[in-house]
Formats: C-alpha cells, sequence, structure tokens
C-alpha cells in the first residue's frame, strides 16, 4: 500500500515487490529431418530449445502472468522464484492476441508473493512508473519513467491489435521484458 502523502521509492517498490516477479523457462521439443530435401527415410532429429521471459505471481492460488510467446508450444514450462526454487508449472489459459498466458504451480501460500493489479483506467501521461522483469536466466532487474501515452494501440505477435496499451518510457527490453509495470 502506497503510504498516504508520500511516495515509496524505486528501492523500496523493488524490494517490496521483486519477489512476485519470477523467471519462467519453457522448453519445446522440435523434431528436424537431417536432409531438409528428402524427408522420406531420412533419419530425424529432436531438438531441445528453450524461451526465457519473466512473469508474475498474481494470486495465492500460484497463478503467474507471463508473455504467450514465451510458453507457446511449451512441452513444459518451469517458473523459477528469488529464493532459487524451480517448480513445474502448467499453462492454464492463453491469450496469442494479447500475448498473454496464465501459469500454475503448485506451490503452498504463505510462499507466494502475488503482486496487486494497479487501476488503468487512473493511469496519467507523465505518471511515474516501474518494471521489474526477471529474464534470461539474469538476476532481477528495474528500471524507471514516466508514462508518456495512454490509449495507444500496439499489434500482437500475431497481428492482432491490441487497445488500450499504457506507453512508458522505461526501459522494457530483453533485460526486463514480460515483467509487471
Amino acid at each position: 500500500t502506497v503510504r498516504p502523502g508520500k511516495a515509496l521509492t524505486i528501492n523500496e517498490i523493488f524490494r517490496r515487490d521483486a519477489p512476485g516477479v519470477v523467471q519462467v523457462t519453457s522448453t519445446k521439443v522440435v523434431t528436424t529431418t537431417t536432409d531438409p530435401f528428402f524427408d522420406f527415410g531420412v533419419p530425424q532429429t529432436k531438438t531441445r530449445t528453450q524461451a526465457l521471459g519473466s512473469g508474475f505471481v498474481i494470486d495465492k492460488a500460484g497463478h503467474i502472468v507471463t508473455n504467450y510467446h514465451v510458453v507457446a508450444g511449451a512441452s513444459s514450462v518451469e517458473v523459477s522464484f528469488s529464493n532459487s526454487d524451480n517448480m513445474k508449472a502448467r499453462i492454464v489459459g492463453s491469450d496469442p492476441s494479447t500475448d498473454l498466458a496464465v501459469l500454475q504451480i503448485d506451490a503452498r501460500s504463505r510462499a507466494l508473493s502475488p503482486l496487486v493489479f494497479g487501476n488503468s483506467d487512473r493511469v496519467r501521461v507523465g505518471d511515474s512508473v516501474v518494471a521489474i522483469g526477471n529474464p534470461l536466466g539474469y538476476d532481477r532487474s528495474v528500471t524507471s519513467g514516466i508514462v508518456s501515452a495512454v490509449q495507444r494501440a500496439i499489434s500482437a505477435p500475431n497481428q492482432f491489435p491490441i487497445d488500450h496499451v499504457i506507453q512508458t518510457d522505461a526501459p522494457i527490453n530483453h533485460g526486463n521484458s514480460g515483467g509487471p509495470l
């Protein structure tokens, strides 16, 4: 909760909310033939590929939100927490058109640190924001900036238009992508 009359510092926000940000690792098995021109009678090779991204805990039931493109086509998904616990996760919901997926893990509720959703209707241009991520096998990262626009439209990876997007100048890149703003 925000203290009345005094905004939290970036460090305070990070210390409070970072435990709710997780790393998501998905594994996909891809079958390829050894000869791209003649695929009949040629031995096939199975290759494991991994995708890494950020996610965040949304409730004590073990639900985690991440980007759909991180888990698309995954044969297995694992979530890593700040205390180095790694847990298997299952995909319980996905929406490629907004690039979102919901995972669920089996964990004791007191071990989870859900983040509280803000009210996007109250976000205004010029508001200060912080993005926390945990991607690419690195420790968590934090960036800050301002809301530079609201009600933007962007395209999802499947080219579906996403309306009512909050635009920020806080760096959201491979070092902290997918984490909450």
